[in-house]
């Protein structure tokens, strides 16, 4: 029979909703009927760092809150002033009348419950609650409590600026300017980029409508809503960012561009880049939709080997790279990881014996021994021109951001053909249509033929989370969907995982990204069918008789060695249709 400290555990994670219902029934059915301990059921049903938390509770003798479900009623939140929560990193969840239930981080800060006592003039129950739980609860609950919280000490008319006409705001004498630079506002500015970065958010969208100011997060590839700030603080947000990136604040009719750095102290002093887009909408006068796209340094860090490639992909790319001369492509969409790959590569081939140099639009990393250009055509720096000039630098690799155009795509294979090689980007869906795009673009195909060692396209997925995620045989219907005609060739015992949701991935069932490749090398096939102006379609079927595996094929791989899940690739992915080979050389 259970000991009472260990039934007290269950019931203090039970009540503060550290696990569900069903979870604490299983746990009991455990210990009572299948003769289970406490650790062994625990064990079977809760994430470890989960248990943990709580023993650190019944530890120090208070209770334990996880606060994602929780919405304290308004006479609560009233007892604390926001700024006050902000800065201390704690909320308040409960008031009976005399006592203050108070989730905090830190329990064992007499201090600060002091200090939160004379506040309040409450009575102070202090409850235990993860510090990241905090945070975000501080800014659910506060958000959604009142709109007037993040305006509190904005001074002049602020509700009446946004019904007005920008003449309008010169009557009442509020300078725009100065509005974005108050405390409250920038503090607003502040926490959105933190929390953007806390979640490993790709990109910050603020997006004005009609009555509201929109805000979304692009995590994992996938927009998020967030809570939103009060619609009348969008022009002193919007002036905000354009001060912090360098703008014209008083340019609204034209889009813009800038970039900011910024430390995140909170987030492990991480060093972040922030590049700014704004555009004019017509969705509230005046109105600018702004995205901030964070490049996270970080992130850079990685080679090859971490990307995700596969060893027959990998072994097939470090080929590539070793050339002497030649362009290797990187497609796919805006967001699939073109130039980290790219990056990935630089530094594998930074030796101090090699010169490299790269020309960008924008820079968006700084690299260690690399000679980085921006270009600017504002003075004639461009992707073409900057090339001419790199020549006369006597590099032995060069980078190209983009080829988007003739002049581009000219000057990258006159700088291959020269003896250079040359790595770029280009918007294609596959590998095999980068070289119908380059002749597109007018580029003679003896060229194309001639010059391409190799294309790599590419998709980030989502990893499922390994904390929450199922096995699960798929069904027949899931195996059609994926493989059409071909679905038969797999073995219907098979697991692969399914996305659930737990606290850990913050209920999405996915935690992170992985790449999913697509490696073409050039055979001399390929560059007779590149003279002959053949399609995409049967380059694609010729590079799959070579061996290059397709994105859907690279994504199932993924699929059964548990890092996605079949949804995924599906949504990332189109279906094989070129494939004369099935499936059976990737099960």
């Amino acid at each position: 029979m259970e000991t009472t400290p260990d039934i007290a555990l269950i019931e203090m994670m039970l009540d503060g909703q550290l696990i569900s219902n069903a979870d604490h029934q299983r746990i009991l059915e455990d210990i009572h009927s299948a003769g289970l301990s406490a650790d062994e059921a625990l064990s079977n049903h809760v994430a470890p760092d989960t248990v943990a938390f709580a023993r650190k509770g019944m530890e120090y003798g208070v209770s334990c809150v996880r606060l994602e479900n929780i919405e304290p009623e308004l006479e609560t939140t009233q007892k604390m002033p926001a700024g006050f929560a902000y800065k201390n990193k704690i909320v308040p969840i409960h008031f009976d009348g005399k006592t203050l239930t108070v989730a905090m981080a830190d329990v064992l800060d007499v201090m600060l419950i002091d200090e939160i006592r004379l506040v309040t003039e409450c009575e102070i129950e202090p409850v235990l609650a993860a510090e990241d739980d905090v945070e975000a609860a501080i800014i659910r609950i506060y958000g959604k409590t009142a709109g007037a919280i993040l305006s509190e000490g904005i001074r002049g008319p602020v509700g009446a600026v946004s019904t007005l006409q920008r003449e309008t705001i010169d009557d009442f004498g509020i300078d725009e300017k100065d509005l974005s630079q108050d405390p409250t506002v920038v503090h607003a500015v502040d926490q959105m980029i933190i929390d953007a970065v806390r979640l490993n958010a790709s990109d910050i969208h603020i997006e004005p409508f009609p009555g509201e100011l929109k805000v979304r997060f692009r995590i994992d590839g996938v927009l998020e809503d967030q809570p939103q700030p009060p619609p009348h603080l969008q022009s002193a947000i919007t002036s905000r960012v354009k001060i912090m990136a360098g703008m014209n604040v008083a340019e609204r009719r034209r889009p813009q561009d800038g970039k900011i750095g910024v430390t995140v102290g909170s987030v492990g002093n991480r060093q972040i880049d922030l590049r700014v887009s704004t555009v004019p909408t017509v969705a509230t006068s005046q109105g600018e939709s702004l995205v901030l796209r964070i490049l996270d340094r970080q992130s850079i860090s990685f080679g090859l080997e971490e990307l995700g490639l596969a060893a027959d992909n990998l072994s097939h790319f470090e080929r590539l790279i070793r050339k002497p001369h030649g362009i290797i492509l990187a497609t796919g969409p805006t967001g699939s990881g073109k130039t980290t790959t790219l990056y990935a590569c630089l530094k594998k081939i930074n030796t101090p014996e090699v010169k490299i140099i790269t020309i960008e639009e924008p820079v968006e990393y700084e690299l260690e021994g690399i000679n980085q250009i921006q270009v600017n055509p504002d003075i004639d720096v461009t992707f073409a021109a900057g090339l001419r000039h790199i020549l006369r630098q006597d590099p032995d690799k060069v980078l190209v951001g983009e080829i988007r155009d003739y002049e581009t795509a000219e000057m990258a294979i006159h700088t291959s053909l020269t003896g250079h090689l040359v790595f770029s980007t280009l918007h294609t869906n596959d590998a095999p249509g980068a070289i119908t795009r380059l002749i597109d673009m007018q580029v003679e195909p003896y060229l194309v033929a001639s010059t391409i060692e190799g294309v790599i396209a590419q998709r980030l997925a989502r990893r499922v989370c390994q904390n929450c995620c199922e096995m699960y045989h798929p069904t027949e219907q899931q195996l059609k969907d994926f493989f059409g005609s071909h679905a038969h060739e797999i073995d219907s015992n098979l697991l692969i995982p399914r996305a659930v949701g737990c606290r850990e991935c913050r209920e999405r069932g996915y935690r992170g990204r992985i790449g999913i490749f697509e490696v073409l090398v050039m055979s001399e096939e390929l560059r007779t069918m590149t003279l002959q102006h053949t399609s995409t379609s049967q380059l694609r079927r010729t590079a799959i008789k070579d061996g290059m595996k397709t994105l859907r094929e690279d994504g199932w791989r993924k699929v059964v060695a548990g890092h996605t899940t079949i949804d995924e690739i599906i949504r990332l992915t189109q279906e094989d249709e070129s494939s004369e080979s099935g499936v059976g050389q990737i099960v």
